[in-house]
């Protein structure tokens, strides 16, 4: 396919997961309705995020328990499912997914779907804060094959690592996919000119420029739990340019765009001809001490698939 049209979506998460759904369910419809061929949710937008990432709750947990759902079997990623075959749409949400036989074992889910059906799952990787006391972390990187392009999955605070979308387009990622809950360093009244919101746009630009792949983000918004979102659910081009752009309220940031044209030129003509993973040399850097730590400390010693 030559000319796709992407849809980013922010959207304000409730913990109701009824009504999550029913919000996806009907900005699916305004997508497609629009020409999208992908639209791109923001991350936990199925059972809504953790209430604060500094603060152990033990309600979230309880709640983030209750509402999690197995891929694909649940009844709301079967609902979306279903919706996006019916529209004919890709689509990419975030959720809690629940093991399938290890009931106490939860992940921070992007998962990836098409008229098909289900076609791929990411979890996530990198977890901030109280994150690391509800969630188990993923270990790969997966690059799925669909008629849009080779599309990759990261979660929020994954982008802040250089490694975790240099992986996906070593891979041969086209579009790289960040559902995110990317909030306010303080409250919602400083807008723009809070420091979180230039950082959210500096590490999504580079990400896009550095490996010249197209970087599609979506967001959160309002006030979610303890936190505020500031939405700019965007679409950046290879280049690092941002081509579309919610802003900070409710909306659909939308773009046609050349996956293959525009990775191409990016790499040939329009950076004076560098391919920057042509020209990328791996460095064998010693793993940090805290990382073997960690490693020899995990409560779970692997995860059964």
């Amino acid at each position: 396919m030559s000319n796709i049209t992407v849809a980013c979506i922010t959207l304000p998460a409730f913990y109701d997961k009824a009504r999550n759904l029913t919000q996806l369910l009907a900005w699916m419809e305004k997508a497609a309705d629009a020409g999208a061929d992908l639209v791109v949710f923001p991350e936990q937008i199925l059972q809504g995020y953790l209430p604060d990432t500094l603060n152990w709750n033990r309600d979230a947990v309880a709640w983030q328990l209750a509402q999690a759902e197995v891929i694909p079997d649940g009844d709301s990623v079967q609902a979306l499912l279903q919706q996006a075959r019916h529209a004919g749409l890709h689509v990419v949400f975030g959720m809690t997914e629940r093991h399938p036989v290890h009931g106490e074992v939860l992940f921070n889910s992007a998962v990836l779907a098409g008229p098909e059906g289900l076609i791929g799952v990411y979890r996530k990787v990198h977890q901030p804060g109280d994150e690391k006391h509800v969630y188990y972390p993923g270990n790969d990187f997966p690059v799925f094959n669909t008629p849009l392009g080779r599309i990759g999955m990261l979660i929020c605070y994954d982008k802040v690592f250089p490694e975790s979308t240099r992986e996906l387009a070593l891979k041969g990622a086209d579009i790289m996919i960040m559902p995110t809950a990317w909030g306010y360093g303080g409250d919602f009244r400083a807008g723009n000119a809070d420091p979180m919101v230039d950082r959210y746009t500096l590490f999504g630009r580079v990400r896009a420029l550095e490996n010249q792949c197209w970087m599609l983000e979506s967001n959160l918004c309002g006030r979610h739990g303890n936190l505020h979102y500031h939405g700019h659910s965007r679409i950046i081009n290879p280049m690092g340019t941002i081509v579309a752009d919610t802003g900070e309220q409710e909306g659909m940031a939308l773009a046609t765009m050349n996956v293959r044209e525009e990775i191409q030129r990016a790499r040939t003509t329009d950076y004076i001809g560098y391919h920057f993973l042509k020209d990328y040399v791996p460095v064998n850097a010693p793993p940090s001490p805290l990382t073997v730590f960690n490693r020899h400390t995990q409560p779970l010693g692997g995860q059964d698939e």
